[in-house]
């Protein structure tokens, strides 16, 4: 009886086991969305009006990021799912980075690109598998230690170059203006920020063109602690008052380091988009996201916030590294953000 009984435990635990890797490997990775996020935004002193619900956004924005494009099944699925988001109307498409494994896919990465189109224009950041071509004994080693650079580097200039082709902006630490020629918010601010885990961030330089006052508050905060405590504390009201009026100020940048946020914080940036944690990867419920991957809590491994001063919506992006293709609870997604203006 006994023995019969331990076989029964062992089978169904080994079934149980099964079925969670099949999930975590099979499923879960290849279960693409389309997410669909609400920014609330005012301009000025103005409160949410008497119904209490927005009308028509006054932007839309396709936010993509981590596809860590592959041809194998993975990469055939991703292609498919990205493509058939061609039909959406939007006015930005934005990019966080991590577009590639390793730049032999750059052909393929362009053919799935190139059927999505936006009114205002198209914008991409890039991050560090976009710079570099992790061997498997580099991503063990950074596993422990986080590594600042790696031995074979991806032709980024090619990546650019071919990206621009296709109107995709790459942003190295730069930024644009757009004059949408309409009322309301009229002006866009777009700051593109290089990858701050290998630091290629170069915040002055990005900030160079638009001019940066600092947040009066955060001047009288000198040091990281008292100001992190500031800016990262959230609101309980989920709007926006924009840093200057008729104008939004969009950063984007692929991994949501918390001392780089705290520096656009500084100059007055409005909503910050990030990528790189894969929103943890591995979430249990009722506890989230295990790690994030980089300076900031887990909490704020994926979703939107609402600070202080910014907004900070992070994507659990669309794909995964070549050596940890798993995702727990975790669905991969697309994002189509929409920003309403309330009076």
């Amino acid at each position: 009886m006994n023995v019969w009984w331990v076989i029964c435990v062992s089978l169904a635990a080994a079934a149980v086991f099964a079925a969670l890797c099949w999930y975590a490997f099979r499923y879960e990775p290849f279960n693409f969305k389309l997410s669909r996020v609400s920014i609330l935004v005012k301009d000025g002193q103005a409160a949410r009006n008497d119904e209490g619900r927005p009308g028509e956004p006054v932007l839309s924005i396709l936010h993509l990021s981590d596809f860590h494009l592959q041809k194998n099944s993975k990469g055939r699925k991703l292609f498919k799912f990205v493509t058939s988001l061609k039909n959406l109307k939007v006015d930005f498409i934005i990019i966080t980075g991590d577009l590639l494994e390793s730049d032999e896919n750059i052909n393929y990465l362009i053919r799935m690109l190139s059927p999505l189109s936006a009114k205002y224009g198209k914008y991409a950041v890039l991050g560090v598998h976009d710079h570099y071509r992790k061997s498997i004994t580099e991503f063990a080693k950074n596993l422990l230690k986080r590594k600042r650079r790696y031995r074979r580097e991806n032709d980024i200039g090619l990546i650019i170059k071919r990206l621009g082709g296709i109107g995709i902006e790459v942003l190295m630490n730069e930024s644009r203006k757009i004059n949408l020629g309409r009322g309301g918010i009229n002006n866009i601010e777009i700051i593109g920020l290089d990858d701050p885990i290998i630091r290629k961030t170069d915040i002055a330089r990005a900030f160079s063109n638009i001019g940066s006052p600092d947040e009066p508050e955060l001047q009288k905060k000198a040091d990281y602690g008292s100001t992190y405590k500031y800016l990262f504390k959230l609101k309980k009201e989920e709007i926006h008052k924009i840093n200057s009026r008729g104008k939004l100020r969009i950063v984007l940048i692929h991994t949501p380091d918390a001392g780089s946020i705290i520096e656009v914080a500084r100059r007055k940036s409005d909503i910050v988009f990030s990528g790189h944690t894969h929103g943890g990867q591995v979430r249990l419920p009722l506890i989230g996201a295990i790690i994030s991957g980089c300076r900031i809590k887990t909490k704020f491994a994926s979703g939107l916030f609402y600070f202080k001063t910014f907004i900070l919506y992070v994507t659990r992006g669309l794909g995964e590294g070549r050596y940890s293709q798993f995702r727990f609870y975790c669905q991969p997604e697309a994002s189509l953000v929409r920003i309403y203006k309330i009076e």
